[in-house]
C-alpha cells in the first residue's frame, strides 16, 4: 500500500481463496479500489514451474490492471 501512497500504480496478487480477504483488506486500509489479478488456489503446493506458469499466465492481466489498457 505504500506504493499506492506515493502515487504509483500498483496491483495486489492474490489467490482464488484469499480474494474476499484481500478486497476487504484494501478496503481497511484506504484503497478500495486496489485492483487484484487472482491466480487459481492453492498455490503453496505447486512446483516452481507450476509456479512459473502461472506467473506467466497473469503477467498481461497485471500489465492491464496496472495501466488500465487491454492487451493484445
Amino acid at each position: 500500500m505504500e506504493i499506492v501512497k506515493r502515487g504509483r500504480a500498483a496491483v495486489a496478487i492474490c489467490s482464488s481463496a484469499f480474494l474476499t480477504l484481500g478486497r476487504a483488506q484494501a478496503r481497511a486500509l484506504g484503497h478500495a479500489e486496489l485492483p487484484i489479478a487472482v491466480i487459481a488456489h492453492p498455490f503453496g503446493a505447486r512446483t516452481r514451474d507450476e509456479v512459473r506458469t502461472l506467473a506467466a499466465a497473469c503477467v498481461d492481466e497485471v500489465v492491464q490492471l496496472a495501466t488500465g489498457q487491454k492487451l493484445k
